[in-house]
């Protein structure tokens, strides 16, 4: 795959998920508790998996700029 290709997707992506995080962030049932047997999954654990997924997907993004273009014959 060509690299402008790759960094479009990535670009695009990364757009996708600071849409989805600023949306997810601003919504008024993130402080609502779900839960899992035992286990309250709250706000602070929500933000945590959104902060986790903005790493994973900045790295994804930076990563996209590393990748060499294949020899072809």
């Amino acid at each position: 795959m060509k690299r402008a290709v790759l960094r479009t997707i990535s670009l695009a992506m990364l757009t996708a998920a600071v849409i989805f995080i600023v949306c997810a962030v601003s919504n008024p049932t993130l402080g609502t508790a779900v839960y899992i047997g035992g286990f309250e999954f709250g706000a602070e654990q929500w933000k945590i998996c959104y902060a986790v997924y903005a790493v994973v997907t900045v790295g994804l993004f930076t990563a996209s700029f590393f990748v060499k273009n294949k020899k072809q014959k």
